[in-house]
């Protein structure tokens, strides 16, 4: 069926993903990743998963006030979802995650991330009142943190490089296999079996800001639902 707009049917779906830097990494000598941001997009019926960088061009459009050709990022073609995705969004970090830091125990990990330390060189630069605020033993958080920056230089860089090459690998494997297991486990939550075919086109309309094209079924309309819950675009 052709649609008179081809995104009207389209799920968009912005999330962010650790990104090896692999510049940062070999001049480190310990594993470095940058956030980023990316969009997912589903088309019903469909089982490919399009996946783009959010701020990467989409395509050409034309400015109504100007008439001249314009670039279309995928955050600007997909604007409402992009703005539902950065009122959730977390803080984007640069650097090693703490995950990487042996010193430190998954308690004091939550307790860092808690105060918007999510790495191990934002852990090392921390100082004054920020440095108060970690508590009792702060300071020598922050010197371990030090240490063991110091110390990855003077390790084998090449064995980081692959550590970091694997860990890019486990992402990826992470989200492919985050995409199966929600395609398996998704059922129809009993709000919207109750709901009449009009409301469920409603509701994706509403949370999504596309009504749904064509006469499309039961079915695919409980799953554009599911999809479309600000859940799931958290």
């Amino acid at each position: 069926m052709a649609f008179k707009d081809p995104d009207a049917a389209a799920v968009a779906l912005f999330k962010q993903y650790a990104k090896p830097n692999e510049l940062k990494t070999r001049e480190a000598g310990r594993p470095i990743f940058d956030d980023i941001e990316i969009v997912e997009i589903r088309f019903p019926g469909m089982k490919d998963i399009k996946v783009y960088p959010a701020t990467e061009f989409s395509h050409w459009d034309v400015d109504p006030e100007t008439g001249a050709q314009i670039k279309v990022t995928y955050a600007e073609r997909f604007a409402l979802q992009y703005r539902q995705f950065k009122a959730r969004a977390h803080q984007t970090k640069s650097g090693t995650p703490l995950d990487h830091a042996l010193f430190l125990t998954e308690a004091k990990r939550a307790e860092l991330r808690a105060q918007n330390v999510y790495t191990v060189e934002a852990l090392a630069i921390v100082d004054g009142q920020e440095l108060k605020n970690l508590g009792p033993g702060g300071r020598e958080l922050k010197n371990a943190a030090l240490e063991y920056i110091e110390d990855s230089k003077k390790n084998n860089a090449p064995a980081m490089q692959m550590q970091a090459e694997l860990e890019a690998l486990r992402a990826k494997n992470a989200v492919l296999m985050e995409d199966l297991e929600a395609s398996k486990s998704r059922g129809v939550d009993a709000e919207f079996r109750e709901m009449t075919n009009e409301q469920l086109r409603d509701y994706v309309t509403a949370h999504t800001g596309h009504a749904p094209v064509g006469s499309a079924n039961r079915k695919t309309l409980e799953r554009m639902c599911m999809e479309a819950r600000p859940e799931q675009a958290a």
